[in-house]
């Protein structure tokens, strides 16, 4: 458990120096009212990865444009992708919200960084209910979602975007307490 949760302490200091290097937050500022989510917010980090999420007030061609200028002219940006899910149907199932989407990998400072954000109308804002349960969850509940996250990242078992999610929803809402649980469930 103390070398997870060291682990974890090491990627956030990290990603601290990195929103500090690069200036997301008052970047992405510039477009609505950011929020830093995902396992940053919960204290639960195991890789280089952040998630954001603006709250904005329409997602137009021209605001669409600007954020793609302005992202695409950053120095530390080794790539920039973004997909539109509002001015366009979604062309796959994934579950992602109606929002324009934003894919930033930045190496940092020699490893490679995943960035998300979703750019959302303000009215369409969705709950979030893993935010809910994590913060009604126990300590010994949050140091098995980072122990078996932590176990899952060192064998090659964690999926970008899918498994951080189940593990959280198996260890509050199922009860699991182990990486061999999870695994079998």
């Amino acid at each position: 458990m103390k070398e997870s949760k060291q682990h974890s302490q090491k990627i956030k200091e990290e990603a601290d120096k990195l929103l500090s290097e690069t200036k997301l937050y008052e970047l992405l500022g510039q477009f609505g009212k950011v929020e830093l989510g995902g396992s940053y917010a919960y204290d639960l980090m195991v890789d280089r990865d952040l998630d954001f999420g603006v709250a904005v007030e329409s997602i137009t061609p021209e605001i669409k444009s600007r954020i793609a200028s302005l992202f695409a002219s950053q120095t530390w940006a080794y790539s920039v992708n973004m997909t539109d899910r509002v001015n366009f149907e979604p062309l796959s199932n994934l579950g992602a919200p109606r929002g324009l989407f934003l894919g930033l990998t930045i190496p940092f400072p020699k490893d490679r960084w995943n960035i998300d954000v979703w750019f959302l109308v303000e009215e369409e804002l969705p709950t979030d209910e893993l935010a809910d349960l994590i913060a009604k969850a126990s300590q010994e509940q949050k140091d098995t979602i980072l122990q078996i996250k932590y176990e899952l990242l060192n064998n090659s078992q964690k999926e970008k975007g899918i498994t951080s999610a189940e593990v959280y929803k198996a260890v509050l809402k199922d009860s699991i307490s182990s990486t061999k649980e999870f695994l079998e469930r």
